[in-house]
């Protein structure tokens, strides 16, 4: 798994120009692109998975195909992106749709243990 970090970064609405603060993805794709190479290095993998729409990521997939062009580096585009041009450099690719994730959704409680639960939202039925 590959964390980025979120920067507070100071914004202006445009429509009243008030000022505010919100969070900012840092650094996600790159560290993504470094440990895609690096795994390559190490040959820790034959066909890499991503879950991406960022082109951000073409010259880190091209870089894995021209150094070690028997691996193959696929791409599953989130529901509502699209990226025409990551589909284009991949070895493969797919859009992920609601039903896939649905079959991956969590039972409607999980037992933690003493007495303990974890409770499914209701709108994540």
């Amino acid at each position: 798994m590959v964390y980025g970090m979120f920067k507070k970064v100071d914004r202006t609405c445009r429509l009243c120009h008030r000022e505010y603060q919100t969070y900012e993805e840092k650094m996600t794709d790159v560290n993504i692109a470094v440990y895609l190479l690096n795994l390559a290095f190490q040959d820790r993998y034959d066909r890499a998975i991503l879950i991406s729409g960022d082109t951000d990521l073409i010259p880190a997939i091209e870089a894995v195909q021209k150094t070690f062009p028997e691996k193959e580096v696929g791409v599953v585009i989130p529901i509502g992106r699209s990226s025409e041009q990551l589909k284009q450099v991949c070895s493969f690719h797919m859009k992920m749709k609601e039903a896939h994730l649905k079959t991956c959704m969590f039972p409607e409680e999980i037992n933690l243990s003493q007495g303990k639960f974890l409770h499914r939202p209701p709108s994540w039925s």
